[in-house]
């Protein structure tokens, strides 16, 4: 009977993968497993400063051959603003830059208790953007066919970033314009700031994190800062003309409520932004992360390759 369940579930995932345009090799999700961090970059830049005065970095991954100007991928990463860095989906990728794309992994500054950060980490990924834009001859990078990828809360920041640039107001923290991305790809994404407070699952095992995320991140509570929950959820900043959005959605997600990324999504809808939903059945929160090569992981890239194929043409 367990037997027959696994199946039945790697048969649910293939199917929602390859209805999504994806493809998994199963011999390789068997028997090809990998580290998820064991790649690294060619090269790292500094583009801008922290609060603090610290360095930050950008992680360049670079294709192979390329001729000319490669399309590009900046890549922001999760971790509830507070954890994660540039390089913890290295192997990933490093195949997105195999596949011909130039990937460019941000780090921007985390919230602490003490720090908040809604301000100055949105600000720090739209700085990238423009670097990327500025040195778009030295790194290869081809702007026309750019696109912006984040996870969780990287999702929130790159679709913020791509909807306040095609308004003509994003913040960049070293000055300069943002380039608006042809598109947007967004993995299990915490565009709903002020539900990850209200809407924390709960029960056995669930995200008990999300309310220290929201307030971490925005100094406060909804009810104490409610202009900065504002600022900071992503349907105040995408409407037309943001670029189109693909959204992943874990559909077991016990981290980030389902109900409320496909809520997000529909409202997006409704101000005139081009969302394509890909529901992932019985898939929890940064379900890509757990191995290289397993069915998640290559679910993802290959339905966000098979997206990206069609928006940066």
């Amino acid at each position: 009977m367990s037997t027959i369940a696994n199946l039945a579930v790697v048969i649910v995932l293939l199917v929602a993968i390859t209805s999504a345009g994806g493809s998994v090799n199963l011999f390789t999700a068997t028997f090809g497993l990998s580290a998820i961090d064991s790649a690294s970059p060619d090269r790292k830049e500094v583009y801008d400063k922290s609060s603090s005065g610290d360095d930050l970095s950008v992680s360049i991954y670079e294709p192979e051959r390329a001729k000319g100007s490669a399309p590009t991928i900046m890549y922001v990463h999760g971790g509830g603003w507070i954890a994660g860095e540039p390089n913890a989906a290295s192997s990933e990728l490093r195949e997105l830059a195999d596949h011909g794309y130039l990937v460019v992994s941000v780090e921007y500054e985390l919230a602490t208790l003490d720090n908040a950060t809604w301000q100055s980490a949105p600000s720090q990924v739209a700085c990238a953007a423009s670097w990327i834009q500025t040195h778009a001859d030295t790194i290869g990078a081809d702007t026309d066919r750019l696109a912006f990828w984040g996870e969780s809360s990287g999702s929130n920041m790159v679709a913020n970033t791509a909807g306040a640039a095609a308004q003509g107001d994003a913040e960049s923290s070293c000055g300069g314009k943002v380039p608006v991305p042809a598109a947007v790809i967004a993995d299990y994404p915490a565009f709903d700031v002020t539900g990850l407070y209200e809407n924390a699952p709960t029960g056995p095992g669930a995200g008990s994190g999300t309310r220290l995320f929201a307030t971490s991140y925005t100094g406060g509570t909804p009810e104490e800062y409610p202009e900065r929950y504002s600022v900071a959820d992503s349907v105040t900043h995408l409407k037309a003309p943001a670029p189109p959005v693909l959204m992943m959605t874990a559909m077991r997600d016990d981290v980030i409520t389902p109900t409320d990324q496909l809520s997000w999504a529909e409202s997006a809808r409704s101000r005139g932004v081009d969302v394509t939903t890909v529901k992932v059945p019985l898939a929890n929160h940064a379900y890509p992360q757990k191995a290289k090569n397993s069915i998640g992981s290559q679910g993802h890239l290959s339905i966000a390759e098979a997206y990206l194929s069609e928006q940066l043409r």
